[in-house]
């Protein structure tokens, strides 16, 4: 099991094709399912390393299994923080502890860029991953945003840590 930057060689569309397996299964019920189906493929590809952010995979075996993006957060009055934008595994890899293992790398190579304080965010219904992040140690700060996927208003929670 290898967890690494990614890099000129990989194949993109196999490491976007994790975060729309993860969307259908993780979100099924929370978001409209009409707007999961219609994920294109390869939606991601364009994003992996978009705007200065970092993106690492886990792979084992040859195969890409999982993902994790981070940089500096995007939003203004949390400047200087660092963000995790997102993490996801193939949901045949989830309940494992590789979860762990990529918010572990993540955050390590946030630390090493100076960074202290870390947030992310999701979707309040999701509460699988909010207890993930509740036992790995981050604390729901209260800051939530709205977003619209299709028809749907969904809420997004906050969550914040201390390295």
């Amino acid at each position: 099991m290898e967890i690494r930057y990614v890099n000129e060689t990989d194949d993109l569309g196999q490491i976007s094709s994790i975060y729309e397996q993860s969307w259908r299964k993780t979100y099924r019920g929370m978001l409209p399912s009409r707007y999961l189906k219609k994920i294109p493929e390869g939606n991601w590809t364009e994003r992996i390393n978009h705007f200065g952010s970092r993106s690492m995979v886990m792979v084992s075996g040859g195969e890409y299994i999982g993902t994790v993006s981070f940089g500096e957060c995007r939003m203004e009055q949390y400047s200087g923080w660092g963000e995790i934008y997102s993490l996801y595994l193939l949901p045949q890899y989830t309940g494992k502890g590789l979860g762990k293992r990529l918010m572990d790398r993540a955050l390590s190579e946030m630390k090493e860029k100076g960074f202290t304080n870390i947030l992310l965010f999701a979707l309040e219904q999701n509460l699988t991953a909010r207890k993930f992040y509740e036992n790995y140690g981050f604390t729901l700060s209260g800051d939530m945003m709205k977003k619209k996927f299709g028809h749907k208003n969904v809420t997004q929670v906050m969550y914040t840590i201390k390295i």
